[in-house]
């Protein structure tokens, strides 16, 4: 079994590039897209489409980078889920973006278009967390290939801390299922060269008073700019 394998939780504003973030994962890598981000992902990375309710896994033939299912129902997801786990399948990151929207579809699966009665609110969180960790067991099973689980969320302001955004109690539990829980932001800087305004992705990864962040792997600086997934999978384990 090798141990090179992380799991993420990034939250962040709107257009802050969690997408893109999740997509620098090692190829091939399976999005379960609930927000329909994966149409602004660059031109230059292939992409194909898949049906996990009708289709197999696609093969790895070397036409494609990325894998796109269309969340637009819940057990679409469940679906995927379940072909993750037979390990019948050729990706090496998986990404949910975002748990928030995928929580949504939740609620809809389970009470249609109706608010949750109190009665639901369990049911909910027990969908959800068993969801979450499933994923997040992936990295850990020694007959499986995924080396990075990330799911992104918005964030909410919750008193003085930016926190990912979830509904009920597992709002409080998610951060600490996964290696990292990150907040993303960008900066601006001018480049002293040409001028221009350059946009600089961040990811804080420390401890901070305002944002929730926190990481158990050790070593990794507070910040991290222009963060890659395989760059950090090699940092921390070694090239694959």
């Amino acid at each position: 079994m090798s141990d090179r394998a992380l799991s993420f939780l990034i939250h962040g504003a709107s257009g802050a590039g969690k997408t893109t973030f999740s997509t620098t994962g090692p190829k091939p890598l399976l999005i379960l897209d609930v927000e329909m981000a994966s149409r602004f992902v660059k031109a230059e990375i292939k992409k194909i489409k898949w049906n996990p309710l009708t289709e197999n896994p696609p093969v790895d033939d070397g036409t494609w980078d990325i894998c796109v299912v269309n969340v637009n129902e819940w057990k679409k997801a469940e679906k995927a889920y379940e072909w993750l786990k037979s390990r019948k399948h050729p990706f090496r990151t998986v990404v949910v973006d975002s748990i928030s929207e995928l929580q949504a579809k939740a609620v809809e699966d389970i009470r249609g278009r109706q608010q949750l009665q109190t009665q639901d609110w369990g049911k909910l969180l027990s969908r959800m967390a068993f969801f979450c960790r499933d994923l997040r067991d992936l990295t850990g099973d020694e007959d499986n290939i995924i080396e990075a689980v990330v799911i992104t969320a918005m964030s909410k302001q919750d008193g003085d801390v930016l926190k990912p955004y979830l509904q009920g109690q597992i709002s409080a539990q998610i951060p600490y299922w996964l290696d990292i829980t990150a907040y993303l932001y960008v900066t601006q800087e001018t480049d002293t060269t040409t001028g221009e305004i350059v946009d600089t992705r961040n990811l804080l990864v420390g401890r901070h008073p305002n944002f929730e962040a926190k990481s158990r792997v050790p070593g990794l600086p507070n910040v991290i700019q222009q963060p890659n997934i395989a760059v950090m999978l090699d940092n921390i384990f070694g090239p694959a």
